[in-house]
């Protein structure tokens, strides 16, 4: 049993190594989406040390990359979901939205999203049931 740990603690350790991150004032984070899961697997997808971020995380970040453009454009163009509104509504299309860590009350067994729209530089905050499947970005604090 011991070896199966440890090539699993080395492929989980080389899965980390692979991702590109970023650095803000006191976190550092994925700048490429772990992948699409349900909430439930999203709060344990992100490799030791790690974490999903909460809605204080994602406001955190939100100010950081409204300060610089470029590195907010890498971020959102690395999204798994891109989910396109309507332009006939008014709306813009949407690039990529990410689950918090954080449960909401609006609804019965359901957590928060965080979203960004194309063109604007301020994170939008949603809630859905736990079964959806939106993307995971993890975060640890420096």
């Amino acid at each position: 049993m011991k070896p199966i740990f440890l090539l699993l603690a080395l492929c989980s350790f080389a899965f980390a190594q692979k991702q590109k991150t970023f650095n803000t004032e006191d976190q550092s984070w994925y700048m490429q989406d772990l992948g699409n899961f349900t909430w439930d697997k999203a709060m344990t997808a992100c490799p030791s040390g790690w974490r999903l971020p909460a809605d204080e995380d994602w406001k955190k970040l939100e100010g950081f990359l409204a300060a610089n453009p470029k590195l907010q454009d890498e971020f959102r163009k690395n999204a798994k979901i891109r989910e396109k509104a309507s332009p006939a509504e008014g709306l813009k299309a949407s690039a990529g939205y990410w689950w918090s860590a954080t449960e909401t009350t609006e609804i019965s067994s359901g957590a928060n999203f965080q979203f960004l729209y194309d063109g604007y530089t301020d994170f939008y905050s949603g809630y859905d049931p736990k079964y959806e499947k939106r993307a995971v970005r993890c975060v640890k604090d420096l």
